[in-house]
């Protein structure tokens, strides 16, 4: 009989610790909308009154993970864009070319995110890729003028992770065992950046190497490294060099964009996790009206001509 009850007794705590470990479904966005930085329309595109675009790649890749997207237009006001970060759950800063519009929209959100984390905790996630990733170094460093030319336009490669990655919340214990083989091993990672940051400058940089941490490096096409993936040491802030959208969704034939399972696989990984840094922001427009004035679904993409541009598809904005 005692140890019947003590069974019982057992059960009955078990029950309980399995009961409190059980998800609370009120702490996680299960709509996350991310917001993607449109940017300036290059002139050489011949697009007349298409005055900035989105790529379509940016679109899907965020799609595929279950979250919805709003193209955050430039040339827009303060309140509109205040408005914005109120209601999304985190952003994403696209590649590209600089423009002054892009580095001015994208401080906003960026100083919006660190002062929300430093003042009521909350997370707003922000994920640089490529002109993202360079934009992010800029604006902590408060300055255009720390990178340097680099051959890196249209080839793919390896990463080598360093020190920081194995504690990292990107590339730590979250990241599955075949992802990270990929990542070290094979030319997963697609490079489409004229600039680089060296791995020397970032680590005598004070205010660089102490806000983020250098996750991993990567060879140019000169075999010279440059930083390729961080995050911020305590903010929700995140960048890559490298385009983890491209494998999946641009089909240009002639350039080295990989599309084996591996590199696929390697752009889900990247893009889940995105989205789950976004599902603990709980933003929400004040109506479902309201929102869906600025959900990409009222847009149409327009296939491209291949000869002017890599994207197979770009969403074109008449500001």
């Amino acid at each position: 009989m005692v140890i019947r009850l003590l069974l019982l007794l057992i059960l009955a705590i078990a029950q309980i610790n399995g009961d409190n470990k059980k998800k609370d479904l009120t702490t996680e966005n299960t709509r996350p909308i991310i917001g993607i930085l449109t940017q300036p329309t290059p002139t050489v595109w011949l697009k007349p009154n298409r005055t900035t675009y989105l790529a379509a790649s940016y679109v899907k890749y965020i799609e595929a993970t279950g979250a919805q997207v709003v193209p955050i237009r430039m040339y827009q006001t303060t309140d509109y864009y205040l408005h914005l970060f109120n209601s999304l759950n985190g952003v994403l800063f696209p590649g590209g070319d600089l423009t002054d519009e892009y580095l001015f929209v994208a401080k906003l959100f960026y100083m919006w995110s660190l002062k929300d984390f430093d003042e009521i905790q909350k997370s707003f996630p922000v994920w640089g890729t490529c002109l993202g990733f360079e934009v992010l170094l800029m604006l902590t460093r408060s300055s255009t003028d720390i990178l340097e030319p680099c051959q890196g336009y249209d080839y793919a490669t390896e990463l080598t992770f360093m020190p920081n990655a194995n504690d990292s919340r990107l590339l730590g214990t979250s990241l599955p065992l075949n992802v990270k083989y990929a990542l070290e091993n094979e030319p997963t990672t697609s490079n489409y950046h004229n600039f680089c940051m060296r791995p020397e400058n970032f680590s005598a940089d004070p205010i660089l190497s102490t806000f983020y941490k250098m996750l991993t490096i990567s060879p140019d096409l000169e075999r010279r490294t440059f930083v390729s993936t961080i995050e911020s040491r305590r903010y929700p802030v995140f960048g890559v060099q490298w385009h983890p959208e491209k494998n999946a969704f641009e089909w240009r034939v002639n350039t080295t964009i990989p599309h084996t399972k591996d590199s696929v696989d390697v752009m889900q990984y990247m893009a889940n996790f995105l989205n789950n840094q976004t599902r603990q922001n709980m933003n929400h427009f004040d109506s479902l009206e309201d929102e869906l004035k600025y959900l990409i679904y009222q847009y149409t993409p327009e296939f491209t001509d291949l000869d002017k541009t890599h994207f197979q598809q770009i969403y074109y904005f008449y500001e």
